[in-house]
Protein backbone atom coordinates (compact mmCIF):
# COMPACT_ATOMS: atom_id res chain seq x y z
CA UNK A 1 0.00 0.00 0.00
CA UNK A 2 3.03 2.26 0.25
CA UNK A 3 2.67 3.25 -3.30
CA UNK A 4 -1.52 4.67 -2.15
CA UNK A 5 -0.43 7.37 -0.09
CA UNK A 6 1.72 10.09 0.72
CA UNK A 7 1.90 12.72 3.52
CA UNK A 8 3.35 14.85 1.19
CA UNK A 9 6.74 15.22 3.93
CA UNK A 10 9.52 12.23 3.45
CA UNK A 11 10.23 11.99 7.55
CA UNK A 12 6.32 11.32 7.92
CA UNK A 13 6.58 8.74 5.11
CA UNK A 14 9.41 7.00 6.60
CA UNK A 15 7.89 7.28 9.99
CA UNK A 16 4.70 5.91 9.53
CA UNK A 17 6.15 3.16 6.82
CA UNK A 18 8.72 1.88 9.57
CA UNK A 19 6.12 1.07 12.09
CA UNK A 20 3.87 -0.69 9.17
CA UNK A 21 7.38 -2.66 8.48
CA UNK A 22 7.79 -4.09 12.14
CA UNK A 23 3.91 -5.45 12.06
CA UNK A 24 4.86 -9.25 12.07
CA UNK A 25 2.78 -12.12 12.80
CA UNK A 26 -0.59 -11.01 12.08
CA UNK A 27 -0.43 -8.26 14.90
CA UNK A 28 -0.65 -4.77 13.70
CA UNK A 29 -0.85 -3.35 17.53
CA UNK A 30 1.61 -0.47 17.23
CA UNK A 31 1.09 0.60 13.20
CA UNK A 32 -0.20 4.25 12.36
CA UNK A 33 -1.70 4.58 9.78
CA UNK A 34 -1.65 7.85 7.08
CA UNK A 35 -5.16 9.05 7.51
CA UNK A 36 -6.74 10.96 4.70
CA UNK A 37 -8.31 14.57 6.54
CA UNK A 38 -11.33 13.90 4.54
CA UNK A 39 -11.73 10.60 6.42
CA UNK A 40 -12.72 12.89 9.42
CA UNK A 41 -15.85 14.67 9.74
CA UNK A 42 -17.67 17.00 12.73
CA UNK A 43 -14.38 18.42 13.84
CA UNK A 44 -14.69 20.36 16.65
CA UNK A 45 -12.50 22.53 18.35
CA UNK A 46 -12.45 21.17 22.14
CA UNK A 47 -8.63 22.68 23.88
CA UNK A 48 -5.02 23.90 23.67
CA UNK A 49 -2.17 21.49 25.22
CA UNK A 50 1.00 21.43 25.19
CA UNK A 51 1.27 20.21 21.10
CA UNK A 52 -1.05 22.85 20.15
CA UNK A 53 -4.64 22.79 19.31
CA UNK A 54 -6.86 19.64 20.20
CA UNK A 55 -9.97 18.87 17.75
CA UNK A 56 -12.72 15.93 18.35
CA UNK A 57 -13.92 14.43 15.34
CA UNK A 58 -15.66 11.42 13.71
CA UNK A 59 -13.22 8.83 11.85
CA UNK A 60 -15.20 7.31 9.10
CA UNK A 61 -13.06 4.00 8.79
CA UNK A 62 -12.15 3.33 12.72
CA UNK A 63 -9.13 1.41 13.40
CA UNK A 64 -7.25 -1.37 12.03
CA UNK A 65 -8.56 -4.65 13.70
CA UNK A 66 -5.59 -5.51 15.92
CA UNK A 67 -5.15 -9.52 14.87
CA UNK A 68 -5.44 -11.46 11.52
CA UNK A 69 -7.05 -8.39 10.06
CA UNK A 70 -6.41 -8.56 6.38
CA UNK A 71 -9.12 -9.22 4.07
CA UNK A 72 -7.71 -11.43 1.31
CA UNK A 73 -11.05 -11.41 -0.18
CA UNK A 74 -11.44 -7.75 -0.83
CA UNK A 75 -7.77 -6.88 0.01
CA UNK A 76 -7.88 -4.52 2.46
CA UNK A 77 -7.68 -4.21 6.35
CA UNK A 78 -10.69 -5.27 8.50
CA UNK A 79 -11.44 -2.84 10.93
CA UNK A 80 -13.16 -1.82 14.18
CA UNK A 81 -15.68 1.13 15.37
CA UNK A 82 -16.54 2.54 12.63
CA UNK A 83 -17.15 6.69 12.62
CA UNK A 84 -15.50 6.32 16.13
CA UNK A 85 -14.36 9.56 17.95
CA UNK A 86 -11.00 10.35 17.87
CA UNK A 87 -8.75 13.38 18.92
CA UNK A 88 -6.59 15.56 16.64
CA UNK A 89 -3.26 17.28 18.01
CA UNK A 90 -1.48 19.30 16.28
CA UNK A 91 1.80 18.79 16.00
CA UNK A 92 4.56 22.06 16.15
CA UNK A 93 6.80 20.75 13.51
CA UNK A 94 7.18 17.15 11.71
CA UNK A 95 10.78 16.75 12.93
CA UNK A 96 8.63 16.62 16.44
CA UNK A 97 7.80 12.98 15.73
CA UNK A 98 10.39 10.45 16.72
CA UNK A 99 9.81 7.07 17.90
CA UNK A 100 10.37 8.44 21.98
CA UNK A 101 8.03 10.80 21.44
CA UNK A 102 5.45 7.99 19.89
CA UNK A 103 6.31 5.97 22.84
CA UNK A 104 5.35 9.00 25.33
CA UNK A 105 1.85 9.39 23.35
CA UNK A 106 1.61 5.57 23.79
CA UNK A 107 1.54 5.79 27.72
CA UNK A 108 -1.70 7.57 27.75
CA UNK A 109 -3.23 7.48 24.66
CA UNK A 110 -4.19 4.80 21.47
CA UNK A 111 -2.24 6.65 18.56
CA UNK A 112 -3.71 5.15 15.03
CA UNK A 113 -1.54 7.70 13.03
CA UNK A 114 -1.23 11.19 11.31
CA UNK A 115 -3.29 13.08 9.00
CA UNK A 116 -3.27 16.79 7.99
CA UNK A 117 -5.17 19.96 7.43
CA UNK A 118 -5.16 20.80 4.22
CA UNK A 119 -6.01 23.87 4.43
CA UNK A 120 -3.67 24.97 7.34
CA UNK A 121 -1.13 22.53 6.24
CA UNK A 122 -0.73 21.46 10.02
CA UNK A 123 0.13 17.75 10.56
CA UNK A 124 -1.76 16.04 13.61
CA UNK A 125 -1.54 13.08 15.76
CA UNK A 126 -4.80 10.94 15.37
CA UNK A 127 -5.05 9.52 19.07
CA UNK A 128 -7.73 8.83 21.58
CA UNK A 129 -7.58 8.64 25.44
CA UNK A 130 -6.76 5.87 27.30
CA UNK A 131 -8.01 5.41 31.18
CA UNK A 132 -4.84 5.59 33.51
CA UNK A 133 -6.03 3.31 35.66
CA UNK A 134 -7.82 0.96 33.36
CA UNK A 135 -5.11 1.09 30.85
CA UNK A 136 -7.89 1.37 27.60
CA UNK A 137 -10.59 3.03 26.56
CA UNK A 138 -13.10 2.73 29.35
CA UNK A 139 -16.69 4.38 29.88
CA UNK A 140 -14.55 7.17 31.84
CA UNK A 141 -13.04 8.09 28.18
CA UNK A 142 -16.55 7.54 26.39
CA UNK A 143 -18.01 10.27 29.13
CA UNK A 144 -14.99 12.52 28.74
CA UNK A 145 -15.45 12.30 24.78
CA UNK A 146 -18.69 13.84 25.29
CA UNK A 147 -18.44 16.89 28.06
CA UNK A 148 -18.21 19.33 25.09
CA UNK A 149 -21.82 18.31 24.25
CA UNK A 150 -23.36 19.11 27.18
CA UNK A 151 -23.25 22.02 29.66
CA UNK A 152 -25.97 22.60 32.43
CA UNK A 153 -24.94 26.85 32.76
CA UNK A 154 -23.52 25.97 35.97
CA UNK A 155 -19.83 25.28 36.66
CA UNK A 156 -20.20 23.86 40.19
CA UNK A 157 -23.10 21.51 38.89
CA UNK A 158 -20.79 20.33 35.53
CA UNK A 159 -18.17 19.93 37.23
CA UNK A 160 -20.26 17.91 40.00
CA UNK A 161 -21.99 15.49 36.94
CA UNK A 162 -18.19 15.39 35.18
CA UNK A 163 -16.91 14.38 38.35
CA UNK A 164 -19.66 10.90 38.92
CA UNK A 165 -18.75 10.21 35.12
CA UNK A 166 -14.98 10.13 35.70
CA UNK A 167 -15.60 7.55 38.48
CA UNK A 168 -17.48 5.16 36.44
CA UNK A 169 -14.76 3.01 34.78
CA UNK A 170 -16.93 -0.55 35.28
CA UNK A 171 -20.30 0.74 36.01
CA UNK A 172 -21.87 3.12 34.68
CA UNK A 173 -24.53 3.08 36.86
CA UNK A 174 -22.47 5.64 39.34
CA UNK A 175 -22.53 7.81 36.54
CA UNK A 176 -24.59 10.96 36.65
CA UNK A 177 -26.23 12.60 33.32
CA UNK A 178 -27.21 16.21 32.34
CA UNK A 179 -30.53 15.58 30.93
CA UNK A 180 -32.27 18.00 29.01
CA UNK A 181 -35.67 19.34 29.87
CA UNK A 182 -36.85 18.86 26.85
CA UNK A 183 -36.26 15.01 26.73
CA UNK A 184 -38.93 14.47 29.45
CA UNK A 185 -42.19 14.93 28.70
CA UNK A 186 -46.01 14.91 30.93
CA UNK A 187 -44.62 16.67 33.57
CA UNK A 188 -46.82 17.22 36.31
CA UNK A 189 -46.69 18.23 39.94
CA UNK A 190 -47.57 15.22 42.35
CA UNK A 191 -46.26 16.32 45.61
CA UNK A 192 -44.55 18.56 47.93
CA UNK A 193 -41.32 17.59 50.23
CA UNK A 194 -38.43 19.21 51.62
CA UNK A 195 -36.29 20.01 48.25
CA UNK A 196 -39.68 21.77 47.03
CA UNK A 197 -42.21 20.49 44.40
CA UNK A 198 -41.78 17.15 43.31
CA UNK A 199 -43.09 16.37 39.40
CA UNK A 200 -43.38 13.02 37.70
CA UNK A 201 -42.43 12.69 34.45
CA UNK A 202 -41.52 10.67 31.34
CA UNK A 203 -37.74 10.62 29.64
CA UNK A 204 -37.72 10.01 26.69
CA UNK A 205 -34.26 8.71 26.11
CA UNK A 206 -34.38 6.11 29.17
CA UNK A 207 -31.10 5.07 31.06
CA UNK A 208 -28.09 4.14 29.91
CA UNK A 209 -28.27 0.24 29.52
CA UNK A 210 -25.41 -1.81 31.61
CA UNK A 211 -25.94 -5.58 32.70
CA UNK A 212 -25.23 -5.32 36.54
CA UNK A 213 -24.23 -8.67 36.42
CA UNK A 214 -21.34 -8.65 34.88
CA UNK A 215 -20.01 -5.82 36.23
CA UNK A 216 -16.58 -6.41 38.29
CA UNK A 217 -13.34 -4.62 38.79
CA UNK A 218 -11.40 -6.01 36.02
CA UNK A 219 -14.39 -6.61 33.39
CA UNK A 220 -15.92 -3.40 31.79
CA UNK A 221 -19.58 -4.34 30.16
CA UNK A 222 -20.23 -0.83 29.01
CA UNK A 223 -23.30 -0.12 26.36
CA UNK A 224 -21.15 2.49 23.98
CA UNK A 225 -22.94 1.68 20.14
CA UNK A 226 -21.17 2.11 16.94
CA UNK A 227 -23.20 5.68 16.78
CA UNK A 228 -20.93 6.77 19.53
CA UNK A 229 -23.84 6.79 21.96
CA UNK A 230 -24.99 4.84 24.99
CA UNK A 231 -27.07 2.28 24.31
CA UNK A 232 -30.34 3.04 26.53
CA UNK A 233 -33.32 0.87 27.77
CA UNK A 234 -36.24 1.52 29.69
CA UNK A 235 -37.50 4.45 26.79
CA UNK A 236 -39.79 6.82 28.12
CA UNK A 237 -39.71 5.62 31.98
CA UNK A 238 -40.99 7.46 34.32
CA UNK A 239 -39.26 9.18 36.59
CA UNK A 240 -39.40 12.00 39.11
CA UNK A 241 -37.77 15.44 39.43
CA UNK A 242 -37.11 17.10 42.52
CA UNK A 243 -36.11 20.48 42.47
CA UNK A 244 -33.16 21.72 44.34
CA UNK A 245 -32.91 24.96 46.49
CA UNK A 246 -29.41 26.15 45.25
CA UNK A 247 -27.29 24.26 42.99
CA UNK A 248 -24.81 25.32 46.05
CA UNK A 249 -26.84 21.82 47.75
CA UNK A 250 -25.29 19.25 45.46
CA UNK A 251 -23.01 17.51 46.89
CA UNK A 252 -20.98 14.13 47.66
CA UNK A 253 -22.68 13.78 51.12
CA UNK A 254 -26.15 14.95 49.39
CA UNK A 255 -26.11 12.76 46.45
CA UNK A 256 -25.39 9.09 48.65
CA UNK A 257 -27.88 10.34 51.20
CA UNK A 258 -30.67 10.27 47.85
CA UNK A 259 -29.01 6.98 46.64
CA UNK A 260 -30.11 4.98 49.71
CA UNK A 261 -33.83 5.89 48.94
CA UNK A 262 -33.65 6.55 44.94
CA UNK A 263 -32.30 5.70 41.80
CA UNK A 264 -30.63 8.84 40.80
CA UNK A 265 -30.10 9.74 37.16
CA UNK A 266 -29.02 12.91 36.72
CA UNK A 267 -29.93 16.49 36.72
CA UNK A 268 -32.11 18.68 34.80
CA UNK A 269 -33.18 22.16 34.31
CA UNK A 270 -37.01 24.12 33.93
CA UNK A 271 -35.78 26.50 31.34
CA UNK A 272 -38.82 28.54 32.58
CA UNK A 273 -38.47 29.00 36.27
CA UNK A 274 -34.29 27.90 36.08
CA UNK A 275 -34.76 25.51 39.16
CA UNK A 276 -32.62 22.73 38.81
CA UNK A 277 -33.89 19.58 39.22
CA UNK A 278 -33.14 15.79 40.31
CA UNK A 279 -33.89 12.83 37.96
CA UNK A 280 -34.95 10.36 40.07
CA UNK A 281 -36.74 7.10 40.57
CA UNK A 282 -37.77 5.16 43.63
CA UNK A 283 -36.05 2.00 44.50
Amino acid sequence: EFIDWTSGNDDIDKFIQDTQLSAHDDDVRGVLEWIPYDGFYDIRYISKDEFGEVYRTNWINGYISNFRSWNYVNQNWERNNPNMFVNLKSLNTPNDLTFEFANKIRVEHEFYGITQDPEKKKYMIVLNNKCKKCNKICNVVHFQQEFIDWTSGNDNIDKFIQNTQLSAHYDVNKALEWIPYDRLHNIECITKDKFGKVYGANWIDGKIKINSKYVTEYKNYSYWNLNQNWIRTNIDMFVNLKSLNSPNDLTFELANKIKIEYKFYGMTQDPDTKNYMMVLNNK
